[in-house]
């Protein structure tokens, strides 16, 4: 199988195409916005201010645009590797300016690679406690590196200059990466793993407690009080009244950022040229308002309604839960058993959830609604409740047997006592 046909690898790149587009999205309207207020502008007299701070939006739309341009054509690039192989898992040691040192297949062969990709990025793939990523591309020419699972994707490419690439070769072998276990071997196709519900009851159990803050700030003694709040019945109001379906449509979001880039260009407009530098921050807040406005009207909108929908299904099939947190985002999966079994029970299918969602208790029982719509992948749209509230789903619903939830388990399976580490 190829990496593209893995479900974290597949969201993993349309969640770089999305970011991408944004980007393109956001550098147009930018450099839209500042040539529409130097035309506007041009015969008034009251907006002497423009012409100073005009070359700060058209050079920062410019600069947004290229940035979107170039990770677009990273996304192709991306597509045709993962497309073409599938992933390998290598040793791997991580040095100073953005480059890795990759274990090759064969004993004593590194591979060094520069990574191509802000700061930001790299910190997601940089190797963990076990020294591992997954990589998948052509050693002489770009590739992909992941973190085991798939779940954000990085571009590199070789170390073209001599003197650098034998510089982080000698560093790798200096920390001991030419004695480690030559990996690179094949993934094997994504098996769902032993899930039993005694064992991930007791995991659920753990984390619940180790995920107790030990200061009580007030921002998060604010953003509990705010969670522990009740919805109002999405069933008696209309679906903008409840928190839940604000934050999937992204009405919040969007209805802050418009009064913010509002206030900005109002105070802009009053202060004349004493405010020029607002009228920047302004104009780049009115672009990403037009953007979010977009992305609510062409999809956050109906998103919301159709899980209004699903919720007040007036079939409820009962269900016992175990919730964990996935390991790369932080968010509440929720693992679904039949209602009546054992501590050997397998799960029937996983539902990730709002991080605002999860439920009070690690594990319980629950109500599922739905199953009728599906998304554009066929998957089902499925709302769950427990002791009278919504948890509210961020993807839909995936059934056990299928690609989607063998990656997820394999994500969630706690390890277990015999497990040896493989590197």
């Amino acid at each position: 199988m190829s990496a593209l046909e893995r479900a974290g690898t597949a969201e993993a790149l349309d969640r770089y195409r999305r970011r991408a587009a944004l980007w393109v999205k956001a550098g147009a309207a930018v450099l839209a916005a500042g040539v529409a207020l130097g035309v506007l502008s041009a015969d008034s007299p009251a907006a002497g201010w423009v012409p100073e701070i005009l070359p700060y939006p058209l050079a920062g739309g410019a600069f947004a645009l290229l940035l979107g341009l170039g990770a677009q054509r990273f996304a192709r690039r991306m597509r045709r590797v993962l497309g073409a192989g599938d992933w390998s898992a290598h040793a791997v040691v991580a040095l100073p300016k953005g480059v890795v040192v990759l274990a090759g297949p064969e004993p004593g062969v590194l591979l060094p690679r520069q990574v191509v990709a802000a700061k930001e990025r790299y910190a997601h793939v940089e190797p963990g406690p076990d020294g591992v990523l997954w990589w998948c591309g052509d050693p002489r020419g770009g590739g992909v590196i992941a973190p085991p699972g798939g779940g954000e994707l990085v571009w590199t490419r070789p170390v073209r200059r001599t003197g650098a690439r034998r510089r982080a070769v000698a560093l790798a072998e200096l920390r001991g990466l030419a004695e480690r276990p030559a990996i690179g071997m094949p993934l094997p196709a994504a098996t769902s793993p032993a899930l039993p519900y005694a064992a991930l009851a007791e995991a659920a159990r753990r984390q619940a407690v180790s995920a107790k803050p030990r200061r009580r700030t007030v921002a998060a003694k604010l953003r509990r009080r705010r969670g522990n709040r009740p919805e109002p019945d999405v069933r008696a109001v209309a679906w903008w009244r409840v928190r839940g379906l604000r934050e999937i449509s992204g009405l919040s979001w969007t209805a802050g950022t418009c009064a913010v880039s509002a206030a900005l260009l109002g105070v802009t407009w009053l202060g004349g040229e004493d405010a020029g530098m607002l009228g920047v921050f302004g104009l780049f807040m009115a672009a990403g308002a037009c953007v979010n406005v977009f992305r609510l009207l062409t999809s956050g909108v109906s998103a919301a309604r159709l899980l209004a929908r699903t919720a007040t299904a007036p079939v409820a099939v009962p269900k016992r839960y175990v919730v964990l947190a996935d390991p790369y985002s932080g968010s509440p999966v929720l693992l679904v058993f039949a209602p009546h079994g054992g501590p050997e029970d397998q799960p029937e299918g996983a539902l990730p959830l709002l991080r605002s969602s999860a439920p009070g208790e690690p594990a319980g029982e629950v109500e599922l609604h739905g199953w009728l719509d599906v998304d554009a992948h066929g998957r089902p749209l499925v709302v769950a409740r427990s002791g009278g509230r919504v948890l509210w789903p961020r993807e839909p619903y995936l059934e056990a047997g299928t690609a989607e939830f063998a990656e997820v388990a394999q994500w969630l399976a706690p390890p277990q006592e015999e497990d040896v580490a493989a590197f």
